[in-house]
């Protein structure tokens, strides 16, 4: 008898299970998620540096269509307010991108410049994503940000265009002109006669004005130089921006990228943003190049290291540079 009854229950038991098993129906509905978000450089690099330009990729799947989305860019120290194509104060417009309502998708983020401000930190990117049934996803990106490098020229001599001894400017053959993409000064008569377009690569020349304006020792882009010279045969005329500032030959002496971005920010122009007149011992300019220009804009600071008074042969500034590469 207890034999049997042993027999009846193990036959239950394993009745049980294999009804249990076999009645699943396989028809759970899955539990939907938020919006998977991920990020990425288009263009991913071994080092990113202050002042890079960068393309930032968004790739996104979704159980419910992405209604809205969000994007922050911060360091430890700082962050930024995006405005752009399709940005407005960190929103983002989906229908912009031509992702909005769709569940799985691709977008770029293109000409974010990291700021010079995020040098030698972490620039973080997030990018937040809503659905339609109120889900939010969210994706981040970690860049480590280093400082670009700086180049210095220093010792330069720009002497004060040379005229005939008829009052005419033929000879030209004065080092009036200096290109901080060739370190080099250059005359008139090189840059006039050269099969090269060397007049793309100048960025300041030297003037002493001592006539009735008495401008005295001028620094000046070409395109803002006090007379022509002869840059009309140019095919450039470049607009070097250039300001004055109150940065001591100290400070010029440790000048970094991101004190040089704000002595320009903080600078004063002068009779235009491309002259600067009465220049001084010590004086400290600080200048951007002009954007068109092979290299792009790039920042700087320049020391008035000399001064020879006079618009004759003697008569030469002596300057030092330190720029971003």
């Amino acid at each position: 008898m207890k034999k049997f009854l042993k027999n009846g229950l193990l036959f239950a038991v394993a009745s049980l299970f294999v009804f249990t098993a076999c009645d699943s129906t396989g028809d759970e509905t899955p539990v939907e998620s938020a919006p998977n978000v991920s990020l990425s450089v288009e263009t991913a690099q071994d080092t990113y540096m202050a002042g890079d330009v960068i393309n930032l990729v968004v790739d996104f799947t979704a159980d419910a269509a992405v209604v809205g989305a969000t994007i922050d860019a911060e360091t430890e120290t700082a962050t930024v307010t995006l405005n752009a194509n399709g940005i407005s104060d960190n929103v983002i417009d989906l229908n912009a991108f031509g992702v909005a309502g769709e569940t799985e998708g691709s977008f770029s983020i293109d000409g974010f410049t990291i700021p010079v401000e995020f040098a030698n930190e972490t620039l973080t990117f997030t990018v937040v994503m809503e659905d339609e049934d109120g889900r939010f996803g969210e994706g981040t990106l970690d860049l480590a940000i280093s400082e670009s490098p700086l180049i210095n020229f220093s010792a330069i001599l720009l002497a004060a265009p040379l005229q005939d001894a008829d009052g005419t400017t033929s000879s030209k053959s004065s080092q009036t002109f200096f290109s901080t993409n060739t370190g080099q000064t250059y005359s008139m008569a090189q840059i006039n006669g050269s099969t090269e377009p060397l007049s793309a690569n100048i960025d300041f020349g030297y003037f002493y004005g001592s006539g009735t304006a008495q401008t005295e020792a001028t620094i000046a882009s070409p395109a803002n130089y006090p007379f022509d010279y002869g840059q009309s045969a140019w095919g450039v005329r470049n607009n070097t921006l250039i300001k004055a500032t109150t940065v001591t030959q100290s400070q010029f002496n440790e000048a970094n990228l991101s004190f040089i971005s704000e002595a320009f920010e903080n600078g004063t122009s002068g009779n235009s943003d491309g002259r600067i007149t009465n220049l001084a011992i010590g004086d400290v300019l600080a200048f951007e190049t002009d954007g068109s220009k092979n290299g792009g804009a790039k920042k700087g600071l320049l020391l008035v290291e000399s001064i020879t008074p006079g618009d004759g042969e003697n008569g030469q500034i002596e300057f030092s540079i330190v720029m971003e590469e």
